[in-house]
């Protein structure tokens, strides 16, 4: 990903964020709490830092523990249901969001696939892409 302004929001409007920043990675997530989150295959996710969002509209978060151990927060949408946003307890300096909620999502650029062990067989994920 390219720097340029990042904004985007939920479906209906009612949360809003912007970043203009360069995101620090790019990635799908293949692990099991991001399959149920998204209800699809894996997330598609970009991270910046949490001071270079500004963020407008509620969010309500769910809390989980990851793979990893920490605490990871998934902010959505309380209106339409969106996901928008993630944290990590592990990672309180960076926001996770999700790809398709930018306004335009042809700037998402995916460097890599994480928690591939818990691939399902029918997603496909770009196979020139590092899998880890």
């Amino acid at each position: 990903m390219h720097a340029t302004e990042y904004s985007g929001g939920c479906s209906c409007g009612a949360v809003r964020y912007r970043a203009s920043v360069t995101p620090r990675f790019s990635f799908h997530c293949q692990c099991r709490q991001c399959q149920q989150a998204t209800g699809t295959g894996h997330a598609s996710l970009f991270v910046v830092p949490v001071d270079a969002v500004s963020l407008s509209g509620e969010l309500r978060f769910y809390e989980q523990t990851a793979d990893d151990g920490n605490t990871v927060s998934r902010g959505f949408c309380p209106v339409c249901g969106s996901p928008v946003v993630g944290k990590s307890s592990g990672h309180p300096d960076i926001m996770l969001f999700a790809a398709a909620s930018l306004d335009n999502p042809a700037l998402f650029k995916p460097e890599k696939v994480v928690w591939s062990a818990s691939r399902q067989p029918w997603d496909y994920t770009d196979p020139d892409l590092p899998v880890s």
